[in-house]
């Protein structure tokens, strides 16, 4: 189906609905939230196109500078000026942003970057710029596109825009990043791995103060290092949340960091740290306090990354793999990756869509091979703007078990646990079309919502000579905990995906 086509369908969706042919009514008090939304939106609206506008004349502030170079730089004089140097027009420059900055009640460096950003909307990406004029995407939309398109040429930056826009009106920022950023490996001059090894010298680890006491750390490093990090703490807080936890699980992945970071084996430094919120901090006796034993517990999982790559990629080409939650990494990295994987599982793309034509079956256990395809075809949590990956979501039935539904690909999708209650507790409703795949959601207030199945090929078509990362790959997966197999949203010891625990209380 062409993407003309996908539309045409999604456009009959909210017809059908409006005017009562769809398969239930309206119920009583739509309306009035319809009408409170529709206020909401258009306000948003305005506020997109007067962003865009504010865009347009900080484009032309700037470019006034040269005609008032001498007036920010030193009183205004009729005597001869010599030629300002390269030095002093920057200067004039950094004058006018901290005019701007002042008179808007911003930082220097937030208005340097909106400077920054209008310059190249207005110069390079009209198209970009037009659209957040018309309302149909945010300013936060355009700035994924600028950001994703800073260091392409022309034409590489030309098809970034042009792939992105069409999304734009259906996604969240996050989503139209995942996007562009495989658009974006498709078409940049330079290799990935060389462009990865200058990012990853790069890395640092910052921390920043908060109100009350507390303070965000962050670091930048590479993206399957983080991911994985960030899987060994949620089978950590997975194995320790049960009934008799007080502990929420985003306190149990917070606690289980820094139990690790802060591990000496018998909890000195941490019973250190009494009264800074440290668990065990307050533990009197040599004995290792609850961060010794926390910390091994999270030193025992075995952390896990899914990655779907090129089967030519492991045979030394040059084509990009998938970091599921993330997107394209370099081929040097996925072929260590999978260099340490237990397991691979071979999937079939189409060598120009990237579409999934078969997943392979080493094993006959249908639900084990329809979970793969499930995964592969859905990518996150089919629920609008969620970005959750689809390992750590249930698998649910779109129509209950309970009323015929099918256990197969027709009617089943990953919803997270928290949209997953939401479908079984409230009026939100889904169904999934059986052409496109798509998850057509009607909201409370009979707003209708259409989301996609996840396209793990490009997203955009390759210049004639240049391979499409399609084709034959295989998705490999590295999981563990204490040599079994590893845990999951479902649980310790779990596949990676979560049985439909059917309707609430699961």
């Amino acid at each position: 189906m062409t993407s003309q086509e996908r539309h045409d369908r999604i456009d009959d969706v909210p017809r059908a609905v409006a005017d009562g042919s769809g398969s239930e009514a309206v119920p009583a008090g739509a309306s009035v939230l319809d009408s409170a939304i529709t206020t909401v939106v258009e306000v948003e609206h305005a506020i997109r196109r007067l962003t865009a506008l504010r865009t347009v004349l900080l484009h032309g502030a700037v470019r006034l500078v040269p005609l008032a170079e001498e007036a920010l730089l030193r009183p205004a004089s009729s005597a001869a000026r010599s030629p300002l140097t390269g030095q002093e027009r920057e200067l004039a420059r950094r004058a006018l942003v901290a005019d701007l900055a002042a008179a808007l009640q911003l930082p220097e460096s937030t208005t340097s970057g909106l400077v920054a950003e209008a310059e190249v909307l207005v110069e390079d990406l009209p198209r970009t710029l037009a659209v957040v004029a018309d309302g149909t995407m945010s300013y936060r939309h355009a700035q994924v596109v600028v950001e994703h398109t800073a260091d392409l040429d022309t034409d590489a930056r030309g098809a970034v825009e042009a792939a992105a826009l069409p999304f734009a009106a259906t996604s969240t920022p996050t989503g139209l990043a995942r996007r562009v950023r495989r658009v974006r490996e498709v078409v940049h001059p330079e290799p990935a791995v060389v462009r990865h090894r200058r990012a990853a010298a790069d890395r640092k680890v910052r921390i920043d103060p908060a109100p009350d006491g507390m303070s965000w750390l962050s670091a930048f490093l590479p993206a399957a290092q983080g991911h994985a990090i960030c899987d060994r703490l949620d089978h950590a807080a997975q194995t320790l949340a049960g009934p008799d936890e007080p502990r929420t699980v985003d306190q149990l992945r917070t606690d289980a960091f820094v139990a690790l970071l802060l591990d000496d084996a018998d909890g000195t430094a941490a019973r250190s740290l009494a009264g800074s919120g440290v668990p065990g901090a307050d533990e009197a006796d040599d004995r290792p306090g609850p961060d010794a034993a926390l910390a091994s517990l999270v030193r025992a999982v075995v952390p896990r990354v899914a990655v779907t790559v090129p089967a030519l990629t492991l045979l030394g080409h040059d084509e990009d793999a998938v970091l599921e939650g993330y997107g394209p990494i370099d081929p040097e990295t996925a072929r260590l990756l999978a260099a340490g994987a237990p397991s691979l599982t071979r999937i079939l793309t189409h060598p120009e869509t990237g579409a999934v034509l078969s997943v392979g079956r080493d094993t006959y256990r249908v639900p084990a091979d329809l979970r793969r395809h499930l995964a592969v075809r859905d990518g996150t949590c089919r629920f609008p703007g969620c970005g959750r990956p689809a390992r750590r979501c249930d698998v649910d039935h779109v129509t209950a078990a309970a009323d015929a539904g099918a256990t197969d690909a027709s009617n089943l999708i990953h919803l997270c646990r928290h949209h997953h209650r939401l479908k079984h507790e409230t009026s939100w409703r889904v169904r999934l079309d059986a052409m496109t795949q798509d998850a057509v959601w009607r909201s409370p207030s009979g707003r209708v919502h259409v989301v996609p199945p996840a396209e793990p090929g490009p997203v955009w078509s390759p210049p004639a000579g240049r391979r499409s990362p399609g084709r034959a790959s295989v998705r490999l997966e590295r999981d563990g905990l204490d040599g079994r197999a590893g845990g999951s949203a479902g649980g310790p010891g779990g596949t990676g995906l979560v049985d439909d625990p059917g309707p609430p209380p699961f």
